[in-house]
């Protein structure tokens, strides 16, 4: 579907596979918002690395979009330490930050 390079200069890739057959399907919400997880890998607000996978990396954006009922895009991203390319694993509206993770970047 596309790549993307994040602010730490890694390069992120969402595939078709993982768009059509998991986001579209158990996040319906998200399918008109493809731009908007391409955005929030490039330009995120935060990222975080997750607390239960150390390879799991968790990307935020605040996003006001009305068919969104929550405040965050949250794009989980599959990179593995000392890689710099990574693979979207999901994506889906949340209404906070992260509480299981531990913050790795923030947008000055």
């Amino acid at each position: 579907m596309f790549r993307a390079i994040d602010p730490l200069d890694n390069l992120v890739t969402l595939t078709r596979e993982c768009w059509r057959e998991h986001i579209c399907v158990v996040h319906v919400e998200m399918r008109p918002l493809l731009d908007k997880v391409r955005q929030t890998i490039a330009d995120p607000d935060y990222i975080y690395t997750s607390k239960s996978s150390p390879h799991s990396h968790l990307y935020f954006k605040e996003h006001t979009d009305p068919r969104l009922k929550c405040r965050y895009i949250l794009v989980a991203v599959r990179r593995k330490a000392g890689k710099t390319r990574g693979y979207v694993q999901s994506a889906y509206p949340v209404k906070s930050l992260s509480k299981g993770g531990t913050p790795e970047w923030k947008k000055e």
